[in-house]
């Protein structure tokens, strides 16, 4: 490596410390990374990772319409009707009419939506444990807790108190 070389190098490693002062970066960073990583590894040829996603949530929470989808997920509401239209057109979503209100349409997942989901999660399975085992029981518990305090303090500036974490629901 030459002379010139080795400066661009020093210079570019110091501005990429200089980003790497500012939170927002380095958290924007590590969650393209989780997102690219996931979207690498998603097996069935027509999810993406929004699907896996809804899937997911739809899982958890058994039924919901897809504008609780967007409030829970923070995803704009357009993606989360595009995704819902593609989902419900490959089968992987059902919709019935809510009966406390005619003009909401609750979502569940299909047979076909429980099968892909459970196809997907052997690989967020073992990344979960992989993310475990490369942190401390302490930086764990330290990074959930510091993750769960700005996305509390963060929902409640953006006045988006569903994007509160459950952990930090009771706190003042």
């Amino acid at each position: 490596m030459d002379v010139l070389d080795v400066n661009t190098t020093r210079t570019r490693l110091l501005a990429l410390s200089q980003l790497e002062e500012h939170l927002s970066f380095r958290v924007s960073r590590l969650s393209k990374l989780m997102d690219n990583h996931s979207a690498k590894n998603i097996r069935h040829p027509q999810l993406n990772l929004t699907d896996y996603r809804i899937l997911l949530v739809l899982d958890l929470f058994h039924e919901t319409s897809a504008a609780d989808l967007s409030r829970i997920m923070v995803i704009d509401r357009a993606q989360i009707s595009r995704s819902v239209a593609a989902l419900r057109t490959g089968a992987f979503l059902e919709e019935r009419t809510d009966p406390k209100n005619k003009r909401r349409k609750l979502l569940r997942l299909s047979a076909k939506g429980t099968d892909a989901l459970s196809g997907e999660q052997p690989f967020f399975s073992a990344r979960q444990a992989e993310f475990e085992d490369l942190l401390s029981p302490d930086e764990l518990a330290g990074l959930t807790a510091a993750i769960d305090k700005l996305s509390r303090h963060l929902a409640q500036e953006l006045g988006e108190p569903q994007a509160i974490p459950a952990s930090e629901q009771q706190k003042p």
